[in-house]
């Protein structure tokens, strides 16, 4: 069968796959090798929503990684799912979980993400397997039970009492934030000013070599909350870095939103008080940043108007060395007449069909200087 679950342990793993399976690494990963009768072991870091391709097969994205102790993302690969298969799996993968992947497909990776240059691709008609091995829920119980018994109490700096030299916690509000994006080194960087109560602003820089690491900051307004930040003086300015032990929890900014925390941190502690900081600056949130961009459909946009806009990725081509074009669409309809870059049809990436069945009601973005590279990299 395509999809198998199986309730071993990792020791006990490699017994239950059929014998003519042999194990490969990502180091020996080449184009144009021969997999049949080989299989690719690894914990999944990440996965993304399941979503429909222009034909309507179904598509899953997941990231697995080799080694459970490297913080490198070149020891991460990406693996594409597509058809029945997909589904299944979006169904039953979860983050921790150990992936066997076998009767795959290797190519070139279609991303620039700083992952392993190749990918894996699993389709139904190819004869792929896949074996799933559970992060062991009696593991996971005993952790939150340690978690919960000795919670340690984390003391909260305000901003306006930050000291170079010493690392704490903090929360805040992100008032701008720059996307990841690849630093002169082989890290991922990510700058966010954050603001409390105390009318206090702090820039924070950012590093990770996996980008999935980094805060899951969506928009202006967000809540954060830092633990082991350092704070350092620059330039007669107060700055905060990522040090040793830094984590990080995101929260939706809005009044009433539920407080699901954002985080990739496989374990991390939220009390009541916690919950209550959360909704406190979230009303903070409200009555100061009266002049944020709001949130708008296509349909109800005015001339001069400042929003933000939640839609889909349609097509996408170079516009000249410093500027990229993204066509995008929300469903609903621009009333006003809307300028439309100059590109071939043949320089669009995207769905052909797709493009000409919404050139109606898409709208041509166009994206400059530092936001071209992350405009390259979505799909």
């Amino acid at each position: 069968m395509p999809l198998e679950e199986l309730k071993v342990s990792l020791q006990g793993l490699k017994t239950s796959l059929p014998k003519h399976l042999q194990k490969v690494d990502l180091k020996h990963l080449q184009l144009g090798g021969d997999y049949a009768n080989k299989y690719f072991q690894g914990a999944v870091v990440f996965s993304y929503p399941l979503t429909r391709l222009g034909n309507g097969k179904a598509f899953f994205k997941v990231v697995l990684q080799e080694s459970e102790n490297s913080y490198s993302r070149t020891d991460t690969i990406n693996v594409l799912l597509f058809g029945k298969l997909a589904e299944d799996c979006e169904k039953v993968v979860h983050q921790g979980d150990t992936m066997v992947i076998a009767g795959f497909i290797l190519a070139k990776s279609a991303s620039e993400d700083g992952r392993h240059c190749c990918q894996l691709e699993m389709l139904d008609e190819a004869g792929s397997s896949i074996f799933i091995c559970p992060k062991s829920p009696c593991t996971t119980a005993a952790s939150e039970t340690v978690a919960i018994s000795v919670a340690p109490k984390y003391t909260y700096t305000p901003l306006n009492h930050l000291k170079g030299g010493t690392v704490v916690n903090l929360y805040g509000v992100v008032k701008f934030f720059k996307p990841p994006y690849i630093s002169k080194g082989t890290d991922y960087c990510l700058v966010v000013t954050i603001v409390d109560q105390s009318d206090t602003k702090l820039i924070c820089t950012l590093f990770n070599a996996n980008r999935d690491a980094l805060p899951k900051i969506y928009k202006n307004g967000d809540v954060v909350r830092f633990h082991r930040i350092k704070v350092q003086e620059f330039s007669g300015q107060i700055q905060g870095i990522t040090s040793n032990g830094f984590a990080a929890l995101t929260f939706d900014g809005t009044v009433g939103a539920p407080v699901i925390p954002r985080t990739t941190s496989k374990s991390f502690t939220f009390t009541d008080e916690d919950k209550k900081t959360v909704e406190d600056l979230r009303i903070w949130v409200a009555r100061n940043f009266a002049n944020c961009a709001p949130a708008a459909n296509l349909s109800s946009i005015q001339p001069q108007m400042f929003f933000d806009l939640t839609c889909q990725l349609v097509g996408k081509a170079k516009a000249d060395e410093s500027s990229y074009l993204l066509k995008v669409w929300d469903g609903t309809r621009c009333p006003l007449p809307s300028w439309k870059l100059l590109i071939k049809e043949d320089d669009l990436e995207g769905d052909g069909v797709l493009i000409n069945q919404l050139k109606n009601l898409t709208v041509d973005v166009t994206v400059y200087d530092n936001h071209v590279q992350m405009a390259k990299s979505l799909k």
